[in-house]
């Protein structure tokens, strides 16, 4: 009788740890089948690694910086309008401060009346170089108040992280299209700028760059420094219409004046601290008074005045 009893006790334990081994292995399906069906080998193995993006080097010197016209907002420009003259770093030897930053610059008169411009979405971009026109390190798209002189001036803003950006000044010309002035600045100073250029400047001389083919009338542009007590600017230039690039580097608020020969071209408003704008001027030859306005002639008793000549 006894030995009957163990006999099913052992059956029943038998049975006890076959169903429990079922169970795991149906548990353990399961688990496989949530992975897809990969095997533990395969779990382990990494997926295909991603392609490392490109550097770019945004402080390459670049002679000629292209420039374009083109259709659309700066978040999804479409195809160039118009090709603006390739911006340029000013040759010669770097006076005052090294920690300045200079801009680069161009002038272009293109056949597409300022109307056009602001009728169609369009916009300004500034690219990397020639060889590679899918980097874009400033754009600016085209709208905003025009002057009483029919002028605009618009922000060109950094893309792409460059650490680039600018303004453009946009009038009517006198053979009835725009005339665009475009100015680009990036984060090197103007040692650092000269340190890379001679650096990667052979001892034997170079073949000069050929000069860009102008599209209209080429016109001067001068740079022109608001500080406290003067006027930082050229005592000569050449006659002509002329695009001064207006920078207030001090810490007070200030306009501009040029009076002369009968003729005055003033800011419509005076420039906050770190402000720019472009003030264009058609000048003949002569001798002209430049001086600050605000204060009621206060700023200008103060030092804000200077001589310009403008020669033939």
């Amino acid at each position: 009788m006894e030995s009957g009893v163990n006999a099913r006790v052992q059956s029943i334990a038998s049975r006890g740890a076959l169903i429990s081994l079922t169970i795991v292995c149906i548990l353990l399906g399961s688990l496989l089948a949530g992975r897809g069906g990969r095997t533990l080998a395969q779990e382990g193995t990494p997926a295909a690694t991603l392609a490392t993006p490109v550097a770019i080097d945004f402080s390459q010197i670049v002679a000629l910086r292209p420039a374009e016209v083109r259709s659309g907002p700066c978040t999804d420009p479409g195809e160039a309008v118009a090709a603006l003259e390739p911006l340029e770093k000013p040759e010669g030897e770097a006076q005052g401060q090294g920690i300045a930053v200079e801009a680069e610059r161009s002038y272009t008169g293109i056949p597409l009346a300022m109307d056009a411009l602001l009728a169609s979405e369009t916009n300004i971009s500034i690219l990397l170089n020639e060889d590679d026109d899918a980097v874009t390190l400033a754009c600016g798209e085209v709208g905003g108040v025009i002057s009483e002189g029919g002028s605009l001036v618009l922000k060109l803003s950094e893309q792409n992280d460059s650490g680039f950006s600018g303004i453009a000044y946009l009038a009517p010309d006198d053979l009835g299209g725009t005339g665009i002035s475009v100015f680009l600045a990036g984060e090197l100073t103007v040692e650092e700028t000269r340190e890379l250029i001679a650096a990667a400047t052979p001892a034997e001389d170079l073949e000069p760059l050929p000069e860009p083919t102008p599209t209209a009338e080429p016109v001067q542009v001068a740079d022109l420094v608001l500080l406290e007590w003067l006027i930082d600017m050229p005592e000569e230039i050449r006659a002509g219409r002329v695009n001064f690039a207006v920078t207030n580097e001090g810490a007070e608020a200030h306009s501009l004046v040029i009076e002369g020969q009968g003729l005055s071209f003033a800011l419509p408003a005076p420039l906050d601290p770190g402000d720019s704008t472009v003030l264009q001027a058609d000048l003949p030859p002569g001798d002209y008074v430049v001086y600050c306005p605000v204060g009621d002639g206060a700023h200008r008793e103060e030092g804000m005045e200077g001589t310009l000549t403008v020669v033939a």
